[in-house]
């Protein structure tokens, strides 16, 4: 893998490593070296990584596309449905289209966070995926989406 693809990948392994354990100031130093470093392709390219990690927790190994769903739950709550906050919902909306090998809805993820005029805004939007992510990470255990398939023969 060249250092074009390599470096905005590691930085979105050392983020949300940092953010599983709620380290917020070095996930907004590594945010910001990532946005420094690497152009709108890196910032992609990390999207697909933290959105793949997602993948690979719920499925304990990646899944094939189209393979998991994707519910968006309240941490205040417990409430599993409706994302609260846009972010969220735009979040989950990006998680999903990328676990459904979806190229065209992940798309209009990335457009859609591009036409957020405000930088903090869309780095809050980033964040809010970081987040999302290892909460998921740190509050379920691994392979969750598959849990019962032995017994019931279901699908996710």
């Amino acid at each position: 893998m060249s250092d074009e693809f390599s470096k905005p990948v590691r930085f979105a392994a050392t983020a949300l490593r940092a953010a599983i354990d709620r380290k917020w100031p070095t996930v907004e130093r590594t945010l910001n070296r990532l946005n420094a470093e690497c152009d709108a392709h890196g910032l992609a390219l990390a999207l697909v990584a933290w959105c793949d990690a997602f993948a690979e927790h719920a499925n304990d190994g990646m899944p094939e596309f189209g393979r998991i769903r994707v519910a968006t739950w309240n941490v205040d709550t417990g409430e599993v449905g409706p994302a609260p906050r846009e972010s969220v919902r735009w979040a989950s909306d990006l998680i999903g289209a990328r676990a459904a090998g979806d190229e065209a809805a992940f798309t209009a993820q990335l457009d859609r966070l591009n036409a957020i005029r405000d930088g903090a805004e869309r780095g809050r939007y980033v964040l809010e995926l970081i987040e999302s992510v290892a909460l998921t990470i740190r509050s379920t255990p691994r392979g969750y989406a598959r849990m019962g398939e032995q017994n019931t023969g279901g699908t996710r």
